[in-house]
């Protein structure tokens, strides 16, 4: 009994494309992969070339009119922020909670979500950062809190440590 070793690599690729285009197009699981993924060298597979933006950035947050968040040391954080291509990933922790934020790079803004990692629907919402410089971020959020059930905005600006 002779076994081809073309067909069974043949039958196996297939369904492992399908399953990898289908996790990309997936875009729930795009957080996931570019988290976890963000190491691959993809940046000179592709055409486009986005702005380099991994690394570690310092980040603060207006309150929004929040009473959670009055202090200056409520909305001051480090994240590591991963970039996959035009897609980035941070997390970073206010207050003792953990938060999450996922974007694509277009053209010079970086557009996106946030989220309370634990809690998707407890505080979330979307941002618009305007891509200075490698070094220098800054835009707007929106934020939906499940206590006030309002949505707010107010400024957020990022620093680059690690040039």
């Amino acid at each position: 009994m002779n076994i081809d070793y073309n067909v069974i690599a043949t039958g196996l690729l297939a369904p492992v494309a399908v399953l990898a285009v289908k996790t990309l197009l997936d875009f729930s699981l795009a957080h996931v992969f570019v988290k976890y993924l963000s190491w691959l060298p993809v940046r000179g597979m592709f055409r486009d070339k986005p702005p380099n933006l991994k690394g570690e950035w310092e980040q603060i947050w207006g309150s929004a009119g929040s009473g959670d968040f009055e202090k200056d040391t409520d909305r001051h954080s480090h994240m590591e922020l991963k970039q996959f291509g035009r897609y980035c990933y941070a997390e970073f922790t206010s207050k003792g909670v953990k938060y999450c934020l996922f974007g694509k790079i277009k053209n010079s803004y970086l557009v996106g979500e946030w989220y309370d990692i634990k809690e998707k629907t407890a505080y979330f919402g979307g941002f618009q950062l305007r891509i200075i410089d490698s070094s220098t971020i800054e835009g707007k959020y929106v934020g939906h809190s499940r206590k006030t059930c309002k949505v707010q905005q107010d400024d957020w600006n990022w620093k680059k440590i690690d040039s």
